[in-house]
């Protein structure tokens, strides 16, 4: 996601689809940020020009974005057609849509689900099924892409604000004590990922992210092979408390060790974590 954004320019722009607080650090790139959302929380980035409006709708011209960042946010979309419609029409030839998505058949996203009353999921996803899903509505095609693991964010405690908003199971959370219940995240994000090493299951496995490149063409562009798409590398390491993810590389000069662990404060909110290795 990064890559598309930092060595923009100040005439670039970029949309965040479904801002939230932020989908990204804004400050990494120096192009005009434009955020889109139907509400705002109270702690947001300020370096952007914020817009309340629906992904069906987006308030922009035509051609004239070099970036849509679609940062989980696609499978909240109930009109998922017309927002990639928008999409199509807002980007410029050459201009690139980042779009991370979980994949419908984990325990991560059936665990989110579960807990949160489906938590405004209402699209389903394979790693096939939203590149013709992409491809079949827009001038968009599959250029990349990487695995994303999960780091089960959501089980943190919950914020006194926001608990009561939960549905029933969720709020269970807040009957664990906060420090007991991240140090058995902590764990739990390690044991699943030894259990994916040792017995090559999928249980930390969150989505995709995937880049799609506008072509510019008139009609209707061939289809993308998938298989002959690129795949980039995974960050398996991902934090507990932020959910940042982390190249091994960027890790190992910063890991301490105890007894058979290995563990590393996250780099973006200091918060310890068990260190695991790649699972690809």
């Amino acid at each position: 996601m990064y890559e598309l954004v930092c060595n923009l320019g100040r005439e670039n722009l970029v949309l965040d689809l479904g801002a939230g607080a932020g989908s990204f650090n804004y400050g990494a790139t120096k192009a005009r940020v434009l955020a889109l959302d139907v509400g705002y929380p109270l702690r947001c980035q300020s370096d952007a020009d914020r817009n309340i409006g629906v992904s069906q709708a987006i308030p922009v011209e035509s051609g004239s974005v070099d970036v849509v960042i679609s940062n989980h946010t696609l499978e909240h979309f109930e009109n998922l057609n017309a927002a990639l419609l928008e999409i199509d029409r807002i980007l410029k030839p050459g201009g690139h849509l980042w779009a991370a998505v979980p994949d419908g058949s984990t325990l991560d996203d059936h665990l989110y689900r579960y807990l949160f009353a489906g938590g405004g999921h209402v699209n389903r996803f394979t790693l096939q099924s939203l590149i013709e899903t992409v491809e079949s509505q827009t001038h968009l095609r599959a250029a990349k892409y990487k695995k994303l693991y999960s780091g089960f964010v959501y089980l943190n405690p919950p914020a006194p604000e926001k608990v009561v908003y939960y549905p029933y199971p969720a709020r269970l959370l807040d009957r664990v004590p906060p420090r007991v219940l991240e140090f058995l995240l902590r764990w739990f994000n390690y044991l699943v990922r030894m259990a994916d090493g040792i017995l090559g299951t999928s249980f930390s496995h969150y989505g995709w992210g995937i880049v799609f490149r506008h072509s510019g063409e008139t009609g209707n562009p061939a289809r993308t092979e998938v298989e002959r798409i690129p795949r980039l590398s995974a960050d398996t390491n991902v934090c507990f408390a932020c959910g940042s993810g982390h190249q091994e590389s960027t890790l190992l000069p910063v890991l301490k060790t105890f007894l058979f662990f290995k563990f590393y404060n996250c780099p973006c909110c200091g918060k310890k974590n068990l260190f695991s290795r790649a699972l690809e």
